[in-house]
């Protein structure tokens, strides 16, 4: 058994017959056109003990036809039809599981989504499920932190039918700063990042590499099961952060201007209580020991590495508002601003690594789009395409994960949980 840089494998020893397929772990994947199922799905293909189907609404499409074209089976069902779920789970050994608040802002249907899929697997009686799920704690008497909620919710059920599982918890996502927490431009070349954490600690890492680890663990359910586990890679402050940007970016400056929640709540878009209440809760957490993270992966990256891989998508993220900001802002020769931020832009474009081509690998030539596809604007989609190609060329960069095969069956004995 042995492994290389590029992918998993395993080799027969002198004189013995290897057959892959009796080993071959089944896992299903929910949420697989999504940022976290399509880390795990990225991670899994890598390797040859994998078998991996995918679950998703759509009946066709960019995503779904890279998914097919990349060797998952995808299966077309809906989380709030119990029937199609177990349908999919036929022969599946694992299944992989995230749910989100954010589709439908319902911390009640999330809970019934993740309820039909582990009802399911216990009905097809699945071997072991990973959640991903969340800590949950009340910001106020009479505050729900509704996005976290329905999560602790699902682990609690999941914990309640005896099924094997192993429930993760992951820290804030580094791409995060790719689309909603991208770093704001305050004026010519200054840049928020407008987390409201003062000078709280956060934990945090790469999505691919939790994507790793946790198709590490799917292999060793064994040594897993029934535990939680805290993945992060990294504990920074926002200023650590901008830092870390400034020294990469000599030529721009990110700071942290320390949003109070109470302003925070107040920003006018969809969402900015939750995700208040959601960083009230991120502010009492305290750093995670990031052992396990290094056990299940050793080749995680620094917010540093990570910035070295991505720092193209980064710019082209940063400066793609730029007209908007000169138009709305007061500056008397909005021309003259923008060729400054061209030739800005082209300068730190020339001098940083040529890490990545933006062309999309889910955004074109499709002949039917969903309804949610067409409403997208052409920055949206850009930027879709982009996120896209990160995790496809990142994964990649960094797919070292050795294919330590130690399997055991589960066994069915009662293991007291563990938090790690």
């Amino acid at each position: 058994m042995c492994w290389r840089p590029t992918c998993w494998v395993r080799r027969a020893s002198a004189g013995s017959k290897l057959d892959v397929e009796d080993d071959v772990t089944n896992i299903l994947i929910f949420g697989v056109t999504g940022m976290t199922g399509g880390a795990v799905a990225e991670a899994a293909l890598g390797c040859a003990w994998f078998r991996v189907t995918g679950f998703t609404r759509m009946l066709q499409g960019e995503a779904y036809d890279e998914l097919v074209s990349k060797g998952v089976s995808v299966f077309t069902g809906d989380m709030n039809k119990p029937y199609t779920i177990k349908e999919a789970m036929d022969n599946i050994d694992t299944v992989f599981l995230t749910t989100t608040y954010w589709e439908t802002m319902n911390a009640e249907t999330e809970y019934q989504q993740g309820f039909n899929v582990v009802t399911a697997a216990v009905q097809c009686q699945v071997k072991h499920i990973i959640y991903v799920g969340a800590e949950y704690s009340m910001v106020t008497a009479a505050e729900r932190c509704k996005c976290l909620e329905g999560k602790a919710m699902i682990e609690n059920y999941i914990v309640s039918t005896g099924i094997p599982y192993t429930i993760v918890r992951l820290g804030f996502y580094f791409e995060n700063f790719l689309s909603l927490f991208k770093p704001h431009q305050t004026s010519k070349n200054d840049f928020a990042i407008a987390l409201p954490m003062a000078n709280h600690g956060l934990n945090c890492g790469s999505i691919i590499d939790f994507g790793h680890c946790i198709a590490k663990l799917a292999l060793r359910p064994d040594t897993y099961v029934f535990k939680t586990l805290k993945l992060a890679t990294s504990y920074l402050t926002v200023t650590d952060i901008a830092e870390k940007l400034n020294t990469y970016f000599p030529d721009l400056n990110f700071y942290n201007p320390k949003i109070p929640l109470s302003a925070y709540r107040k920003f006018d878009f969809e969402g900015a209580t939750e995700l208040t209440t959601m960083f009230a809760h991120y502010r009492s957490l305290h750093e995670w020991d990031r052992t396990t993270a290094m056990e299940l992966y050793s080749y995680n990256r620094t917010f540093e590495q990570w910035l070295k891989d991505t720092d193209r998508v980064l710019l082209e993220i940063i400066f793609e508002n730029m007209d908007n900001f000169a138009s709305d802002n007061v500056f008397r020769d909005a021309n003259s601003f923008r060729e400054q931020q061209e030739m800005m832009k082209k300068k730190l474009l020339d001098t940083v690594p040529l890490t990545y081509f933006f062309q999309s690998i889910f955004s074109s030539g499709s002949s039917q789009k969903t309804e949610k596809e067409l409403s997208l604007t052409n920055q949206e989609k850009s930027r879709h395409a982009m996120r896209c190609k990160l995790f496809s060329e990142a994964h990649q960069k960094t797919d070292n994960l050795s294919c330590d095969r130690s399997r055991s069956k589960i066994s069915n004995q009662e293991v007291k949980e563990t938090e790690i």
